[in-house]
């Protein structure tokens, strides 16, 4: 059930990564516009990888591709290639509370929950009503044994966004 909810959560993810910036798909190079099309994760590890060594992107489409390439390494469950991504990503751009949120989904998937946390925190600093960060702090929390902490921030992610899945209690 679990695995089934955190695919479901990630094929969201893909979705509204690949869509948030339709206008800026226009400046991409061809190979990263050919990315967002393709359905296998794999397939899209692949294209984005040759949008990114092709040279052609900087600043904040860099930051927009290596984000999309780490969604699609965690549909594969290679949560490890997702960080790296992720942490080049918000080098690049660290004002952007989705790059902390799928970093603190990813470490929350390898069992590091303390950093979860964290960049739960940081997105949900940067954005306060980012429910789906609430949603991930939430998970984090109850596998620590926060419970209080975890309901509290349960109760905020679905007042948020009532579709958001949270942990149950």
């Amino acid at each position: 059930m679990r695995i089934r909810t955190a695919a479901k959560t990630l094929l969201c993810l893909l979705s509204l990564t690949i869509t948030a910036h339709p206008a800026r798909a226009q400046e991409l190079p061809q190979e990263c516009k050919d990315a967002m099309e393709i359905r296998s994760p794999q397939g899209q590890v692949d294209m984005f990888t040759r949008c990114l060594d092709s040279r052609r992107l900087s600043g904040e489409n860099k930051a927009t591709t290596l984000k999309q390439r780490a969604v699609a390494y965690m549909h594969l469950g290679r949560h490890q290639f997702a960080l790296d991504d992720l942490n080049e990503a918000i080098k690049l751009k660290s004002d952007d509370s989705d790059s902390y949120y799928l970093r603190g989904f990813a470490y929350r998937a390898l069992g590091q929950h303390r950093k979860a946390i964290e960049d739960s925190n940081r997105a949900v600093g940067l954005d306060p009503g980012f429910a789906a960060a609430y949603a991930n702090r939430a998970f984090a929390h109850k596998a620590l044994g926060n419970t209080g902490q975890a309901k509290s921030d349960a109760q905020r992610a679905q007042a948020l966004d009532p579709s958001v899945k949270v942990p149950w209690f």
